[in-house]
Order: structure tokens, then C-alpha cells, then sequence
């Protein structure tokens, strides 16, 4: 406000010589106080400076007389009051240093000491100074009441620069709002030297402010000049107001444009504004938006002043994006006219350009805003319209739950908005989410096809939940069963272990246009055949296909079938070219032995068990290796080797089922002669280790196992507890703490879960993939990056199955990509994407996960590749990877297709409202570097009003500040027209 008053006004201010209010008698004969008080100040600095040993008065008046002479230190000063908080002197201290930083510019400073002073210590002078100065300080501070008090109090104390008075008065009163009084002090002054041309500066303004034009423009015309003064630009702008006030357009812009002409600096808002008004009434809306920009940018009221004309500016010449962003800004005003035809036109531009999460947020705003408005059925139309195209499902199921009872239109949009919702959810894997929303949009079936596809979508959700009774019963709710379709019913009665059933499904199925797909049901067929026994059938297609495809599966299943057709020699040499596969080598082995055991063939029947023996000691192969080499072997007449694997299987796998036959042969080599010390051992062993089934610890195993699958893991980890506790010895054993320890998992005790999957880790049966991969996921969620990478690797070395090897590498990706080891996590993603099986979307994560790798590691073009594979799902990983696109072309300085990238996202990616969040803060910032400050300011303003995500919103709010900071200026006049 000083720097204000002085460069508008010509204010020169100086030190006054004020009085001292300390009498001699505080001072004991001091004669420097003397000379003090006489503002002989070269006298009191003469007579002490040069003074050994000097009083605390002497000092302190020494440095008051340096101060007074312009050598002072306003520092050592202020310590001298530090040191001595009550001497009798300080008032006197406190009002010089205090006035001394006012005029220094340190107005901080000078609220310190000035606020400290009381005017009752002080002498009659020395309280009209304290006054003027003080008075002075809180005009800078627009504190108008305390600053015309303070300057009535000089008044009253003696002050004798009247003129100076006058105006300071007249200029509280002003902005005090008490014209008539402010009118006065200004008539004093008019016609002073120092005030005069700010005084009638003053009064022609509050003429103007009572409508007197042409009073305004022959009082000021004789004081217009050619000088670039504040003061003279602010004349030029009052006769502008005047002829605005007149409708004379014209001539109102000629002024207005003369006023930024000789404005010394940027001009305000205020004039900026009132040239852009006159531009656009006369015709020149080129300058008219410059001069509204420039007016919209410095923020407060003129910014929505300005935005709603340029809205109509730019609306005229159907530029509808910087329209849009000028509809916006003025959205804010506190004008109702304003605000309602903001709201409006932003609701309708944001749906012309196909933005119609945007539109609804605005229409929604709208009629929450404006419940009278005639224009509120134009806004539900364009809710309604916006819904059938819009990507945000969330905004508009809320909206449509909220309606209550839905006509036809609402009908159709609640059900297609729900499947579109379910789909999204479906793609995204949330199936529980999917199969809500599928549910919900079954409540409206205006659309038959959506109908359909709902009911597909239940029964794939089902299948992935096995509950296959479920999903037959919703493939057969649609209208037409297609064969995609009735490739999913032959699944699902395949997965029932109802071949036959299921056989007419599969059959149906291979007329899928999908080669991939076509080749599975036939597969599944040649099964369902191998299953009901038509093995000839099923040799011939899985023949034909193994000509197609490269499966050792096909080969396998060739073998069975040659061998339940009694084609022995066909099938073994069928299964040995498995011998070297690592999946099915010992399952190949093992039913290669089978055929010669079954011919009667006990030696090669002993040479082939014998390999399943040696080479695959971890197979579920083993222990019926184990037995029929033993029988075999016992047909051969070796029986001591005979005994040797009944007694292995007894003593390593006493809890598998076989090991009752195991017994049996002992007895028949017992009753053949041969010695078999510890049969008894073994019978009791056995007894102890598999009690019969309707025993105590098979209820209470049940029982425990039925808490987990009913999902009340809580009890269900207690109950296990209890059962190992109580049966130590248990066959089950090992399966009651696997669903202990993922009890534990499922309610998030990863420290209980974790030593018991631990222990579990070394076990080889059909739990191993489960464990492993549970114990990876609990390693990595611990913070544990080594060993979790340890039970991944184990996973994929042991090689037990396709998915457990998938989720063995996507477990990897995943911590690589948590732990910062960017390339580690781009070569698991590579044998993800190159894998034969992978589950739906695995492929797209992968790709997810090597583009902000490659992004992370400032690989910037392999970065772009990648998210451009993505780019058009329309899924989290497109929304993720559009926005990291934009982010791209925003760091490249490619703003304008950073622009065009960020659109798409908000366009087609509007459920994902965390990346349409950020893209539009990323919108802003390209604004901003595009210049497009009024652009920039409108969309933060949008994510200020309609974000959730309050860090956005505050980002957005300091990013909005500063671009209004960086423009703004002051002003000489604030009348609006």
C-alpha cells in the first residue's frame, strides 16, 4: 500500500524531527539529553562518541543521533531494547526505530515497535508523529478505520502538515466507504502541489461512481498529459468509464486503449477488462480477447468477469475448447446470471465435444444449483444423452439410483451403463464386482443382445468359481446358444466329470471362428470320448490334431487310447517319445510299465517302474512305481528285492493309500519263506497313522476344512491349530497346515502364515505350486525382496504345471518391479508374453510392467512401444498407459500431443477416475507451458470443483494461485462496466 501511495501520488515523505517525551529529570543532569531533545544531533555525536565508559543513556542517545543523521544502525538499536526492556527510555526508542523502518520499507519490522508505543508516554509532538507514521502503517496494510483514527489523533495532538492529513484521511474515508466525508478532505486538497492530481483523480472517480459522465469528462480532460503515470493512465480510464457509462463505445475505447498505452507498468484487471468490453461492442474481437485474457488472468472478480465475456467471444467464433475453458473460469463468479449461464454452456459445450463425464459433473452441478431454472429439462436431456456415451459408469449408475422410478429412456441407459460397468470389471479381473453388476443390469432388459451377453459373462464367472451347475443354467438363459456358448456348457459338464453330457457341447464348439479355441473343444471332445470309452473315437482326433499341433498332451492321450485298445506295443512306443518331456516323462514311464505288468511282462515292467523310480523321485508315480516293481519282482523270484520296496513304501509313505498293499505283499513273502522282521511294526504303524473314516480326527478335520471353503479363514486357522495340536501324527497333516497357514494369509497375519508356508516349502504334492507361490507373495508383501525371489525361482525350476510356472514369473515381475530392479522385471514380463499359457489379460500386465519399467530406467522410445500395445484396451492398463503416453509427450515438449493423448484418456477412460484425475492436472501443466494460461486456469478450476483425490486438488489450487499470483496488478479504479 506505501510503495502504492507513493508511486500514484508522488508521495515524498522524510524523517520528521520528532520530540522527545523523556524529560531531563529521567537523565540526572545529562546534558546530551539536552541537545537531544534540541535535534542538535552532530552535538550529542560529538560529545559522546569519542566518551569512554558511557551510561546506558548516553549509549542509547548516541545511537539515536547516528540514526537521526543517517549513519545509524537500526540492528544495535534494536539489541540496546533487547538488553534493556525497561528502561525509562524505551517509548521514546520504540517510536524512532519503529518510524525508522517504516521509511526503510520494513513495515514488519515497524508494526513491531509502533504497535509497542503507547501515545499517553509520549510528548504532545512526539504523538502527532506516532500518529501520522502510525496512521501511515496501517493504510499500508488496508487497515482503513485504525488509519483514519491514527490521523485524527495527530490532528488533535498538533500534527502541523495538514494538507498531508487531508488527503490520508480522504483516502481512509474512500475506501472506508464514506464518500461525502472523503469528498471533503479531497476538495482541501485539490488544489495542492504534492495532492492535487491524485485528489481530483479521486473526485471525478466518485462522481463517476454517481453516474455524473459528463461532469467526469470535463473535470479531467484538462488534466490528461502524455506522461506514462499512473495517475494520467488512470484519468484516460475514467473518462473511458464515462463514455461507457454514455453507451458511446467508441470513444470509450479510444480512452481505454490509451490508458494500457501510458500505464507505466502491466495494467490492473479493472482496465484490461473495460478495453475488452469496448473491443467487443465495437466490433474488434481479436483485441477484445487479449485485452480479456490478460484482464482473466490476474484472477479475483474481474477474472470471472472476463471469462464469461470471452465465453461468448469464443462461442461466437465456435472455438468451443477455449470457450469451455472460459465458461469455467466465470462458473466460480458470485453473480447468480453469471453463474447459472456458466454452468450451463460448460454443461453443453463438454458434451459437443464429446466429453460427457465432464458434461454430467457441470448438468448435475447445474441442477443442484438452479432448482427454478426453466432450463433444468434441457439438462436432464443432456444427463440422459451424456450417459449413453459415457465411460464414467460410476457417475451415472449414482446418478440413475437416485432418480428412483425410471422411465423406458433411463431403463436402457441403467442397463447398458451396469454392462458396460460389468465388463469393465470383468476385463480387469474383479469377477465378484462383474458378477454384481451383471446382476444389476438384468433388472432392465431393454436390449436383447445386452441380455445375452450378461447372462454369458454369469456363467464364464461361475466357471472361474467352479460352480458349474451355476454357470450351465445362465449359458442356457440366452435366447441363442451359440458355439462359444456351448463350448462353455461342455466345459462346465467336463469339469462335472459328465462326458457324456458334455460330448454334444464340444461337438457344437468346433464351428468357433477361433482356431485356438476350435482346436481346444476338439480336444476336449477326443477327452469326453476317451472318458465314455470310445477310444477309437478319440485316438482319431487326437491324431488328426497332433498333426496341427505340437502337444505333448495329444501324444499321451494317443498312448492311453492305443493302450485301452489293446494296441500295447503302439502305445509304448507312442509313449516313448515322452521319455524326455519334463511333464509327462514319468506319467509316459509309468503307463509304458503298466502294459508289460498287465502283459505279464514282469522284467520289462520291472525296467520301466525301476525309471520311475530313479528318475523321478518326486513324481505321484512313485509309490505305484514302488508297489508293482515289487510284484513285478516277486513274479521274477527276487524276492529279497521285492521286500525292499514294499518295506520303502512302508516306511517313507506309510499315509499314501497303496501302503496297505504294500503290507499284503510282506504277508505273501512271509507265507512264501522269506524273513520279514518288523511286519507287525508296520501293521501297527499303519493303523495308528490311517484310522478308519468315521473316526473323531477325520470329523474334525472335515469340520476345520469346512470353516475355510465357507471363507471364515479366522476360525478356520484356529481349528487347524487345535487339529495339529490334537493329532500330531495325522495323515493329514500336511494339508491341515497348508489351509492353516492360508487361513492365516487370507486375513492378512503374514507373520503367522509365513513360518508354517516355510515349513511347508520342501513338500512335493499337489500343493507344492499353491505353497510355493503363497510363500513368494507373503515374502514380497513383508518386505522380504530375497526371499520371496527364492520361492519363485523354486516354483519355476520344479516346473509342476503351466499356471503354477505363470505364477511363479508374474510373483517375480511384481517384486523386481516393487524392488526398483527395472531390467530383472522387463525379462520376466519377455517369458510371460512368450509363454504357450497364460490367463486373460497376463499378457497385457506384463506388457504394463515392461513399459514403466523401461520408463523407470529412461528407456523413453521402448517406454512409447509398449504403452502404444496397450493404448487401445479399454481396460486399467489402456487408461494407465494412455496417461503415461501423454506424460511422454509432455516430457519430450510435444504439448500439443500430450494435449490430444490426455483428451483420448478423459474420453474413453472415464471410470478410471485416478488417471482422469492426473491426466487433467497433466492438462494444465501443458497449458501453462503452451503459454494458454487462461486455458490452464480453467482446468484446474474443473479439478478443483469435481476431483475426489485431495491431493490433486491441491496440487491443482497452488499450481492455480500461482499462475494468478505471476499476473496479477493493482488498480487505480474498480468500477465495473
Amino acid at each position: 500500500m506505501r510503495k502504492y501511495l507513493v508511486l500514484i501520488f508522488g508521495i515524498s515523505l522524510h524523517l520528521s524531527a520528532a520530540q522527545n517525551s523523556i524529560t531531563s529529570d529521567s537523565f540526572s543532569g545529562l546534558s546530551a539529553f539536552e541537545s537531544f531533545q534540541a535535534r542538535k544531533y552532530q552535538s550529542v555525536i560529538g560529545s559522546l562518541k569519542s566518551k569512554e565508559n558511557k551510561s546506558k543513556d548516553e549509549e542509547i542517545l548516541l545511537l539515536l543521533s547516528e540514526l537521526k543523521t543517517g549513519n545509524g544502525d537500526g540492528e544495535r538499536i534494536e539489541k540496546w531494547l533487547s538488553d534493556n526492556p525497561k528502561h525509562p527510555i524505551k517509548p521514546l526508542v520504540s517510536y524512532h526505530i519503529g518510524e525508522y523502518f517504516f521509511y526503510a520499507d520494513d513495515t514488519i519490522k515497524s508494526e513491531k515497535y509502533l504497535s509497542g508505543v503507547t501515545a499517553t508516554d509520549l510528548t504532545k509532538n512526539d504523538q502527532a508523529s506516532f500518529g501520522y507514521v502510525y496512521g501511515l502503517l496501517k493504510l499500508n496494510e488496508a487497515n482503513y478505520k485504525s488509519a483514519k483514527n491514527l490521523f485524527q489523533f495527530s490532528r488533535k495532538s498538533g500534527f502541523d502538515q495538514i494538507k498531508k492529513l487531508d488527503y490520508y484521511e480522504g483516502f481512509a474515508a474512500y475506501h472506508l466507504g464514506t464518500r461525502d466525508e472523503a469528498l471533503v478532505y479531497f476538495e482541501k486538497v485539490k488544489d495542492s502541489q504534492e495532492f492535487g492530481n491524485s485528489a481530483k483523480f479521486f473526485i471525478a472517480k466518485m462522481k463517476l461512481e454517481n453516474k455524473e459522465a459528463e461532469e467526469v469528462i470535463a473535470m479531467t480532460q484538462s488534466e490528461l498529459s502524455d506522461e506514462k503515470t499512473l495517475t494520467n493512465s488512470g484519468f484516460h480510464q475514467l473518462i473511458g468509464e464515462a463514455y461507457a457509462l454514455k453507451d458511446q463505445a467508441a470513444k470509450a475505447d479510444a480512452f481505454f486503449e490509451r490508458a494500457i498505452e501510458l500505464h507505466p507498468s502491466k495494467p490492473s484487471a479493472a482496465l484490461y477488462y473495460q478495453a475488452g468490453v469496448s473491443k467487443f461492442k465495437i466490433g474488434n474481437e481479436d483485441l477484445a480477447i487479449q485485452f480479456l485474457t490478460e484482464s482473466g488472468l490476474q484472477g479475483g472478480e474481474y477474472a470471472q468477469l472476463s471469462a464469461f465475456q470471452l465465453g461468448r467471444l469464443f462461442l461466437k467464433k465456435k472455438d468451443y475448447e477455449k470457450a469451455l475453458s472460459a465458461y469455467v473460469e466465470a462458473s466460480v463468479s458470485k453473480d447468480e446470471v453469471i453463474k447459472e449461464e456458466s454452468y450451463f454452456q460448460t454443461a453443453s459445450i463438454n458434451a459437443k465435444l464429446e466429453q460427457y463425464a465432464q458434461a454430467i459433473s457441470y448438468a448435475i452441478d447445474y441442477l443442484s444449483f438452479f432448482k427454478d431454472s426453466p432450463r433444468r429439462e434441457a439438462m436432464q436431456n443432456l444427463i440422459a444423452q451424456s450417459y449413453l456415451r459415457t465411460s464414467n459408469y460410476d457417475l451415472a449408475i449414482d446418478h440413475l439410483n437416485k432418480v428412483g422410478e425410471l422411465n423406458a429412456t433411463q431403463k436402457a441407459v441403467y442397463q447398458k451403463v451396469t454392462y458396460q460397468k460389468a465388463v469393465l470389471s470383468f476385463n480387469d479381473g474383479r469377477f465378484a464386482e462383474a458378477d454384481n453388476w451383471f446382476r444389476q443390469s438384468l433388472k432392465h432388459t431393454t436390449d436383447q443382445s445386452l441380455k445375452n451377453s450378461s447372462y454369458y459373462h454369469l456363467a464364464e464367472i461361475a466357471m472361474r468359481n467352479n460352480r458349474y451347475d451355476d454357470a450351465i443354467s445362465n449359458y442356457k438363459k440366452q435366447s441363442t446358444l451359440n458355439a462359444i456358448t456351448h463350448y462353455g456348457i461342455g466345459y462346465a459338464f467336463y469339469n462335472k466329470q459328465q462326458y457324456m453330457e458334455a460330448l454334444p457341447h464340444f461337438r457344437s464348439a468346433g464351428q468357433v471362428s477361433d482356431l485356438s479355441t476350435q482346436n481346444d473343444a476338439k480336444v476336449r471332445l477326443a477327452d469326453c470320448l476317451y472318458a465314455t470309452k470310445s477310444y477309437q473315437s478319440a485316438f482319431n482326433i487326437y491324431k488328426e490334431l497332433s498333426g496341427k499341433l505340437s502337444s505333448p498332451y495329444l501324444t499321451f492321450q494317443k498312448g492311453m487310447a492305443l493302450k485301452n485298445m489293446g494296441q500295447g506295443v503302439d502305445a509304448i512306443s507312442t509313449f516313448k517319445t515322452l521319455f524326455t518331456d519334463s511333464r509327462y516323462a514319468a506319467q509316459a514311464t509309468f503307463q509304458s510299465g503298466m502294459i508289460q505288468f498287465e502283459s505279464a511282462n514282469f522284467a520289462s515292467a520291472d525296467s520301466y517302474f525301476s525309471q520311475v523310480v530313479d528318475n523321478h523321485p518326486t513324481s505321484q508315480y512313485l509309490v505305484e512305481s514302488l508297489l508293482n516293481r515289487g510284484v513285478s519282482k516277486k513274479n521274477l523270484g527276487d524276492l529279497e528285492n521285492a521286500k525292499s520296496d514294499y518295506e520303502t513304501i512302508l516306511k517313507n509313505h506309510l499315509a499314501s493309500d497303496i501302503a496297505i498293499n504294500a503290507i499284503l505283499g510282506l504277508q505273501e513273502l512271509q507265507q512264501a519263506g522269506t524273513e520279514v522282521k518288523n511286519l507287525d511294526q508296520y501293521i501297527d504303524q499303519y493303523k495308528k497313522t490311517n484310522p478308519e473314516s468315521g473316526s473323531l480326527e477325520v470329523i474334525e478335520f472335515e469340520a476345520a476344512k469346512r470353516l475355510y471353503f465357507d471363507f471364515s479363514y479366522q476360525k478356520a486357522a484356529k481349528s487347524f491349530e487345535k487339529y495339529l495340536k490334537d493329532y500330531p501324527s495325522s495323515s493329514n497333516k500336511i494339508e491341515a497346515k497348508y489351509y492353516q497357514a492360508d487361513s492365516y494369509y487370507r486375513i492378512e497375519e503374514l507373520e503367522n502364515a509365513k513360518p508354517v508356508f516355510d515349513d511347508l516349502k520342501f513338500i512335493r504334492n499337489p500343493l507344492t505350486g499353491r505353497i510355493l507361490n503363497r510363500l513368494g507373495e507373503i515374502n514380497k508383501r513383508l518386505d522380504l525382496p530375497k526371499e520371496a525371489e527364492e520361492a519363485y525361482k523354486l516354483l519355476i525350476d520344479l516346473n509342476l504345471s503351466t499356471k503354477d510356472t505363470y505364477n511363479a514369473r508374474q510373483g517375480l515381475m511384481l517384486l523386481y518391479f516393487k524392488i526398483k530392479r527395472f531390467s530383472d522385471a522387463i525379462v520376466a514380463a519377455d517369458e510371460i508374453i512368450s509363454s504357450d499359457w497364460k490367463p486373460l489379460n497376463a499378457e497385457q500386465d506384463a506388457i504394463l510392467i515392461k513399459a514403466k519399467s523401461w520408463f523407470q530406467l529412461g528407456n523413453i522410445e521402448n517406454a512409447r512401444i509398449n504403452f502404444e500395445l496397450l493404448a487401445t484396451g479399454q481396460d486399467a492398463n489402456g487408461a494407465e498407459s494412455n496417461y503415461y503416453l501423454g506424460q511422454l509427450a509432455y516430457k519430450n515438449g510435444e504439448y500439443k500431443k500430450s494435449l490430444d493423448l490426455l483428451f483420448n484418456l478423459n474420453s474413453n477412460y472415464g471410470s478410471y477416475t485416478q488417471w482422469v484425475d492426473q491426466s487433467y492436472l497433466l492438462i494444465a501443466r501443458n497449458y501453462i507451458e503452451l503459454n494458454e494460461l487462461f486455458q490452464a486456469k480453467a482446468t484446474l478450476r474443473s479439478i478443483i470443483q469435481h476431483s475426489n483425490n485431495e491431493t490433486i486438488k491441491q496440487e491443482s489450487n497452488i499450481l492455480l494461485i500461482e499462475i494468478e499470483q505471476n499476473s496479477i496488478q493493482s488498480d487505480s479504479t474498480q468500477i465495473k462496466d
